[in-house]
């Protein structure tokens, strides 16, 4: 069997790679599976997701966050270990 010589160009080049779409055996299938990367995801980067209300008043300003785990290892860095929420979607007034 002959051995094909791969260019360190062919390599380093990642539009040369092709994604395949990802195939589900059913809608549970695909529910479930995003399930368990979203969870994988919470939990490789310490954080949960969130719905807080932003309004004021009587206004409703619903917002989906991620709130992060507070990180000592960005404290000498940066000299806070808080990592602000990131938002992620939003509902306002009952329009999205």
């Amino acid at each position: 069997m002959d051995k094909q010589k791969i260019s360190k160009e062919a390599v380093s080049k990642p539009e040369l790679y092709t994604v395949l779409p990802a195939v589900f055996l059913s809608v549970n299938d695909k529910q479930e599976q995003f399930q368990k990367e979203l969870k994988s995801l919470l939990l490789k980067y310490k954080a949960e997701l969130t719905i807080e209300d932003f309004g004021r008043d009587y206004l409703e300003n619903w917002k989906i966050v991620v709130d992060f785990e507070y990180d000592e290892s960005f404290f000498e860095k940066e000299d806070t270990g808080i990592v602000p929420q990131l938002i992620i979607g939003r509902c306002e007034n009952g329009k999205e």
